[in-house]
Parts: structure tokens; C-alpha cells; sequence
């Protein structure tokens, strides 16, 4: 019996990802848009597919629709900058890539795409699932089980990484992945703008909740503690249990998806050659269709700005290692 293979990609984290990782030597096409995003992405879904052979697989996505973890904290992700011109650009089209491939892409208003993937992660794990969720953050170690692995994509021509237990137990100094919760409580997350306590970086938080077991164990027992640190657990204890619940991926979102419907099928080719012919993305066409695609690239466009988008997508094709 062929294993159920479930991979759900962290759609926003992968193509800011993929976006910046060329953001140096940007590709663009024959007519001067910039595909990176766009071309990265779906070289990280092609890496998947056709090598991890999934047997299910969805695409989850964030919307703007606010979530309980800004109104709880208005100031979550408040430091993020708008988003750049060239990534909005780009999500139309990396729906149309996924309709193409025939892939699910997943939205919820009011969650995020971390709930969206850990929601499902924690439904299809009863029904035999092997579940990989493909993400370069490190939150999702909180989600890894016996059954479920964060596939971190590889970059600049490195092999992807695959976390189970034994990585998030060395990585986090750890017993259980639930704990990365509680160490985030404490040491905060610039990323999400998650405050933290103060004067706690990763090794202490680490060390005490080792000790401590969770955050709410170490509130109750800072009286054992000197100083400083003592100090600034009780000054700051409604802010460490505001971090912890900020820092956990809501499993229960009222996502209506039935796992069936996430089975994958063959892609549409005549979609996908016709994307591929868009955005001139020779090197996914030769790599999907054989040596005898051809992208068309330069279509409408004068012999040097042929030249140009030629030469900028042989750079991000092959990226140096």
C-alpha cells in the first residue's frame, strides 16, 4: 500500500522567500517584469512534487482579514513593511500556477496560514498521513510529531532539510515540540514583532523552560530565581503568557476542506506550457516538457531587451552555489 504523503506549503513565507532570495539579480522578462518570485516558487513546488512524490498537497495562504492575535495584540507584525510591488504582483499568478498544477490553494479569514497547515496537519494524522510542512520558519517545529516533519526548502543549490523529533529536540533543547511555545514566550519573535520578556534571549529561555517545564510553571516558581531575571519575570508575566498564546498555531480553525479533496492529479500541460510561454521560464519548461520547449523568450520585444531578459534569466536559472 502506496504511504499518504500530505505536504502543505507556507504560501506567503515561501514566495517572500522566493522573492528575495533573488532580490540581488532579480529575473525579468524580455518585457521587464520580474518573475522571481514567481520562478523561485515554482521551482520549490516542482522540488516537492517530483521529488518527495506526494500523494496530497494544498498551498496555505494568509488574507488581511485581522486574526485573534491582533486584536489581542494590536501591535503584532506591526513592523513589517508594505508588502513590495513585485510580490503583489505575483500572487495572482502563483494561484494561477497552482490551478495549473491542480493544486489547492487555502485561505480562512480571521487565521493565519500556520493555523491553516496546523489544523489539517493535526486532522490527517488519525487517518495515516505522513505530514510535511514545507516552510523556512522555525514556529512550525511546535507541530512536529511521529507523523508530522517540516520539509525546509533548500537554498543557493543546498538540499532540503526534513526536521522530525530527534532535529527539534538537538535544535531547541527540548523534551516535547509543544515546549517551542513556551520558549518563545519567553524569548519573543522579532519576526512577528512578539514581545517576550525582557533580557531573555533563545539560550536562557531554552534553559529555564528545561527546568521549568512551561511558562506558566516558571511564573509560579520565580521565587527561586535571583536578580535581575526574577525581577523582570514578574514585572513582565501577563506580557510572557500574551507571547506564548501569540507564539501558538491555533490547530482548530474552522477550515471546511475535505482531505480527499487534496489528492493530487496530473497538471493541466496545455495551463501550464501557456504560463511557462508568459514568464519565459525556459529552464521549469525544459525540465517539465523536455528539450524541446521553448519559452518564446523575447517574444514582442527589441534584440536588446531580448539580450537583456535573456541574460537575467540565466542568471537566476543558475544561481551560483
Amino acid at each position: 500500500m502506496v504511504p499518504k504523503k500530505l505536504f502543505l506549503l507556507d504560501g506567503m513565507a515561501l514566495v517572500y522567500r522566493a522573492h528575495f532570495a533573488l532580490v540581488s539579480r532579480p529575473i525579468y522578462t524580455s518585457k521587464g517584469v520580474n518573475t522571481s518570485a514567481l520562478f523561485v516558487f515554482t521551482n520549490t513546488l516542482l522540488d516537492v512534487l517530483q521529488n518527495q512524490r506526494p500523494t496530497h498537497g494544498a498551498v496555505a495562504f494568509d488574507t488581511e482579514a485581522p486574526t485573534d492575535r491582533h486584536r489581542a495584540f494590536p501591535d503584532y507584525k506591526i513592523q513589517r513593511e508594505a508588502m513590495p510591488e513585485d510580490i503583489a504582483w505575483a500572487l495572482p499568478h502563483v494561484r494561477r500556477l497552482l490551478e495549473a498544477f491542480h493544486v489547492t490553494g487555502l485561505t480562512c479569514d480571521g487565521y493565519e496560514a500556520d493555523d491553516i497547515i496546523g489544523t489539517l496537519v493535526r486532522r490527517a494524522e488519525p487517518h495515516g498521513f505522513e505530514c510535511y510542512m514545507v516552510t523556512p520558519d522555525k514556529d512550525f517545529g511546535q507541530l512536529v510529531s511521529e507523523k508530522s516533519f517540516i520539509y525546509k526548502p533548500g537554498r543557493m543549490g543546498d538540499a532540503a532539510e526534513i526536521l522530525a523529533l530527534p532535529e527539534i529536540r538537538e535544535k531547541w533543547g527540548v523534551e516535547r515540540p509543544d515546549q517551542i511555545i513556551d520558549i518563545l514566550g519567553l524569548w519573543g519573535d522579532a519576526s512577528d514583532n512578539i514581545p517576550g520578556v525582557p533580557g531573555i534571549g533563545e539560550k536562557t529561555a531554552s534553559k529555564l523552560i528545561a527546568q521549568y517545564g512551561s511558562v506558566e510553571n516558571l511564573l509560579a516558581h520565580t521565587s527561586e530565581l535571583k536578580g535581575k531575571l526574577r525581577e523582570n519575570l514578574e514585572k513582565y508575566r501577563d506580557q510572557a503568557l500574551l507571547s506564548k498564546r501569540l507564539a501558538t498555531i491555533n490547530c482548530d480553525t474552522p477550515i471546511e476542506v475535505d482531505l480527499n479533496d487534496l489528492k493530487l492529479r496530473l497538471p493541466d500541460e496545455d495551463k501550464l506550457k501557456q504560463m511557462l510561454i508568459e514568464f519565459e521560464f525556459n529552464s521549469i519548461g525544459r525540465r517539465l516538457f523536455g528539450d524541446e520547449f521553448k519559452a518564446g523568450r523575447g517574444f514582442g520585444a527589441t534584440p536588446s531587451e531580448t539580450r537583456s531578459g535573456a541574460r537575467a534569466a540565466e542568471r537566476a536559472e543558475n544561481p551560483p552555489s
